[in-house]
């Protein structure tokens, strides 16, 4: 709104002869000047008092002394006026009145009035906000015909105190322009509860704005009212969040009603930066997590990958494909990489708890650490048998599930691990002989290239097969029993049944293949195995 800081004279020097000439009567009626003022006579030779008269196209009071007033406010009837300079009414303009009050407190130094097309100022109601359009903008006034401006209650009435953002329900501007605020509005603020341990109850604004002096988005519709409390409201193709005093929230937020200390990762949203406020929506985002989602990452500065769907919510707990690719996700929404060692829930996309490689949860110190092949051996069946699968979700900002043949270092030892490429074990390492291999937990088992054969004990538990991997010697002390040597033998074994306890074996060679039939399989010890049908019926050393 353009403003004149004073109204001007609005008549001509040669309106004012006009005006001049018609006020000046030989006789005792009408206008006539006294004293360096204009009066004026009514037919009976009265003076006129505390009345309007009319002269050309103008209109001028006379006040309680009978003189036409100039240059001030005038009330008449319980409605305000203003004359200019020349005591004419003013009509469809802004006049700035000064303040004869003004202590330079809470008050302006002038107030804006606005007189219309009848020359009464705009006034409102006490009862409620009423606004008027005034060249395309809306204003609101009090009674005494006062623009109002700044934080506005429901009644359109000024609140000018440090939180009167708070329960404000209009916001128009300052003393020079109280349009009302449509749209976004980027304001100055004091909140005297910034304190980032004082969460508010029904949202958390990731600890973003942690001053008392803050300058925040609030969003006005197009009947001026603010936007408070919403989780998800929908502007210009957006969804946005507003706490309960209509700030606009940003980067982590939760839904309405949850609370921030125990949301779920399910609860909570994400909506960008302070500049920006939008709700990520179907979309990838990498941020270190709200210190109420995770504080030890918040501490840390660590970010991670998140994903939204299209309604914001947090993939946590989960196997998720998108754009064709598999991704899992930890309880805190993160999307893990590597190798990782997964429990699945009630389905072969719920995820009950994610392990490293190394058998940690989120890098506990206290968990059994693996970093070479004699590890994975040791710790592999039993995490089997608790029910993990173990996979693998590429590296660093990668974290697509891999499957088929995939390599894995330990020790600076590398490793062939085969993982499923469909149906519900689409990803997980196989734990099976599958075309003449031994894998275990994904691992291809293979003997070292010292020893040439291995053996590979196949043990049945409830139904399904958990394998191990023996050198000779260790097979030959815990699983045979002498048998009679022959021919060139200097001793001979066979497995004793007694000491299987139901397990099954298996002869590899340094390729991990199955020996389907062997009759003298030489080993780095100098035994010899004797394979039928992939069973071995005999080992023997030669004289």
């Amino acid at each position: 709104m353009r403003k004149q800081t004073k109204l001007v004279a609005v008549l001509s020097t040669a309106a004012l002869l006009a005006v001049g000439a018609s006020m000046t009567s030989f006789a005792a009626t009408g206008w006539q000047e006294e004293n360096g003022t204009w009066v004026y006579y009514d037919r009976s030779g009265d003076l006129e008092t505390e009345k309007w008269e009319k002269s050309g196209d103008n209109w001028f009071y006379l006040n309680d002394d009978g003189e036409m007033s100039t240059d001030m406010l005038v009330e008449y009837k319980d409605n305000f006026y203003y004359v200019d300079d020349n005591g004419a009414m003013v009509t469809n303009k802004w006049v700035s009145v000064e303040n004869e009050d003004y202590d330079g407190e809470d008050e302006p130094a002038n107030y804006w009035y606005y007189f219309g097309t009848n020359g009464k100022a705009y006034t409102g109601s006490s009862e409620k906000a009423s606004f008027k359009t005034i060249n395309g903008k809306k204003y609101t006034f009090d009674e005494d015909g006062k623009m109002q401006y700044g934080w506005l209650d429901e009644n359109g009435k000024r609140n000018t105190a440090d939180d009167a953002w708070k329960n404000a329900d209009y916001y128009c501007g300052d003393e020079n322009d109280g349009s009302q605020a449509i749209g976004w509005k980027y304001l100055a603020i004091t909140d005297e509860d910034f304190d980032v341990d004082n969460v508010e109850p029904n949202f958390s604004s990731g600890n973003v704005f942690d001053d008392e002096d803050q300058t925040r988005w609030f969003y006005f519709k197009s009947n001026g009212k603010k936007v408070y409390d919403k989780d998800g409201e929908g502007i210009n193709g957006k969804k946005y969040s507003f706490d309960m005093y209509g700030r606009m929230n940003a980067e982590w937020v939760t839904k309405k009603d949850a609370t921030p200390g125990s949301a779920s990762t399910s609860e909570w949203r994400y909506f960008n930066s302070p500049e920006d406020g939008a709700r990520v929506t179907k979309g990838w985002f990498k941020v270190v997590p709200d210190k109420l989602l995770d504080a030890d990452d918040y501490d840390d500065d660590s970010d991670a990958w998140f994903y939204a769907d299209g309604k914001g919510s947090i993939y946590a707990n989960k196997i998720k494909e998108i754009n064709g690719k598999r991704y899992v996700f930890d309880d805190k929404g993160r999307m893990k990489d590597g190798f990782r060692l997964i429990k699945l829930g009630d389905s072969s996309t719920d995820v009950a708890e994610i392990r490293g490689l190394d058998g940690k949860i989120d890098d506990d110190a206290d968990k059994t650490v693996v970093d070479t092949k004699d590890d994975f051996y040791a710790h592999i069946n039993e995490w089997l048998k608790a029910e993990y699968r173990l996979y693998n979700f590429g590296s660093g900002d990668d974290g697509a599930m891999k499957t088929g043949k995939q390599t894995l270092s330990l020790d600076g030892e590398s490793f062939t691990f085969n993982l499923g490429k469909s149906g519900s074990s689409r990803g997980a390492g196989k734990n099976e002989i599958d075309n003449d291999k031994v894998y275990m937990g994904g691992m291809l088992l293979k003997a070292d290239k010292d020893e040439k054969y291995a053996v590979v004990k196949i043990d049945t538990v409830d139904g399904k097969d958990y394998y191990s991997l023996l050198d000779s010697e260790t097979f030959i002390r815990d699983y045979t029993k002498s048998d009679e040597a022959t021919g060139n033998e200097d001793s001979a074994y066979v497995i004793d049944e007694s000491k299987t306890d139901g397990a099954d074996f298996k002869l590899i060679n340094t390729a991990g293949s199955v020996q389907s039939s062997k009759s003298a399989a030489k080993d780095g010890e100098d035994n010899y195995f004797k394979v039928k049908s992939e069973k071995i019926e005999r080992i023997y050393t030669k004289k």
